[in-house]
């Protein structure tokens, strides 16, 4: 008989034997009855007979049955596990000491099974890349990938050619120098005009972060045609849901390529270099500061990214 992976296949082989020791069945009619052939059934029971080799003398097992009654053997186990199907010898496998050279180099970088494979080739080791990458899957020394993670359908990014075509959003997390605790900082960039939102908030979501775009589209004046965030939870499913529904399509940048989101990401070093760390803002006076500084960069301050004008400017030539 072929081997079988199939996972019923140990309680199939109890089945016969309780047949054919328990109830005393004949060979042939326990394969029948199971559908396997005869020798099936006896080589299934050399096997139990191997594995319960102090079944006759603990239960006094006799090969004759008594008319009437059942033998009842309390100290075995019918169930016969199926052997594994891997190979006794691998003569393909890769030498012991080529895999201790992967495991070193990946602990010694903790860097990816290319990086990996590259270390090895400087210092002469022959091995594919496909090996390497096997070989630490089967080591268990890869990160594991979540399995709650979908495929987002990418978006080509639009041009900025007028204010609302592309904005960029994102959170920074910031620690409270009183309470040592986890606060936020809603922010977005309009890269046409610079023009720019930001709001504190002590906790992250995504009904918060959708009522944080609507106030900043409402305050700018234009509508959001298309905005741009990272992966984080804050920007999952359901805000790009509720985007859709308003007209406004969500992207979301390559995961770790922070260059995909620059221009949000230059104002939130600027933000916090110019209106956090400088003037040591206090938690119950942020939201005031926050105020006065989005004025003075909106309206104020002069970007060399748009000619040395204003945010403002900017709105008034569109």
């Amino acid at each position: 008989m072929s081997y079988s992976n199939n996972p019923l296949l140990p309680k199939a082989r109890a089945f016969a034997l309780k047949l054919l020791i328990e109830e005393g069945l004949p060979t042939q009619v326990v394969a029948n009855r199971c559908g396997v052939r005869r020798e099936t059934i006896w080589r299934w029971k050399q096997k139990w007979l191997t594995l319960n080799q102090n079944v006759e003398l603990n239960n006094k097992y006799r090969p004759t049955r008594t008319p009437g009654k059942k033998f009842r053997f309390t100290n075995c186990k019918w169930s016969i596990p199926s052997l594994s199907s891997r190979p006794h010898n691998s003569p393909k496998a890769l030498p012991e000491w080529i895999v201790e050279r992967i495991v070193y180099w990946r602990k010694q970088h903790e860097r990816c099974a290319a990086i990996v494979h590259a270390h090895l080739r400087r210092e002469g080791t022959v091995v594919s890349l496909a090996s390497v990458k096997r070989t630490l899957k089967r080591l268990n020394l890869l990160r594991p990938v979540s399995k709650w993670k979908k495929y987002r359908v990418h978006i080509p990014r639009p041009l900025a050619l007028k204010p609302g075509d592309l904005v960029q959003t994102d959170t920074v997390h910031i620690v409270n120098p009183s309470t040592k605790q986890r606060v936020y900082l809603y922010t977005l960039i309009d890269i046409y005009s610079r023009w720019t939102y930001v709001e504190y908030h002590e906790h992250i979501s995504q009904r918060l972060s959708h009522e944080f775009l609507r106030r900043g589209e409402a305050l700018s004046g234009f509508k959001f045609s298309c905005i741009q965030a990272d992966n984080g939870p804050e920007f999952g499913r359901w805000l790009s849901d509720s985007l859709k529904a308003r007209g406004t399509t969500l992207r979301h940048s390559r995961v770790r390529k922070p260059n995909d989101n620059a221009f949000i990401e230059r104002f939130n070093r600027t933000i916090q270099e110019e209106c956090l760390l400088r003037r040591h803002p206090k938690p119950e006076a942020i939201d005031q500061q926050l105020f006065e500084y989005l004025a003075y960069y909106n309206q104020e301050r002069l970007h060399s990214g748009i000619q040395y004008r204003t945010p403002s400017e900017m709105l008034q030539r569109s």
